[in-house]
């Protein structure tokens, strides 16, 4: 019999790679997520720092100044929380294609096992009755050239 070769093997490739994509996509989205919530921890402390800066001002346009400022940086805490919380709905679905995509290969890997498994049987089988071909041809020589022998 010729060697196995699995029939589905370009399909299972192509899963392999949807896989390997997914798994990119998905670090490239946590370095995302690292990065936001880096920026908005650098704009904490800028406004606790702001914060804490205010209270020895008593120039009335310097704590006007601040209070803006200090008003400007709670925005953007704000837009930053809600873009930490974008990114984490995003990195939730990148998982779940990186789930989906794995589960595929997975459901290949399995199939192939068992056309690999239904082929090692052909296999064996012809080998046994390759054997078996063999065994009834040597019996047949030996009985003609024996008649004595019983069976």
């Amino acid at each position: 019999m010729q060697a196995y070769q699995f029939s589905m093997s370009k399909i299972l490739d192509w899963r392999e790679d949807l896989e390997e994509a997914a798994q990119k996509e998905v670090k490239s989205v946590e370095v995302k997520l690292i990065k936001e919530q880096q920026q908005l921890e650098t704009l904490l402390r800028d406004s606790r720092k702001i914060k804490s800066d205010n209270l020895f001002k008593t120039d009335i346009d310097s704590v006007k100044r601040h209070s803006l400022y200090k008003d400007l940086l709670d925005d953007k805490i704000i837009q930053q929380k809600n873009r930490i919380h974008q990114v984490e709905i995003e990195l939730e679905a990148v998982r779940e294609k990186l789930k989906s995509a794995n589960k595929d290969k997975r459901m290949m890997i399995k199939l192939e096992e068992k056309e690999r498994l239904v082929h090692t049987e052909a296999e064996k089988k012809e080998e046994q009755k390759q054997l078996d071909e063999i065994s009834t041809l040597q019996f047949g020589r030996n009985l003609a050239l024996n008649p004595n022998l019983s069976i």
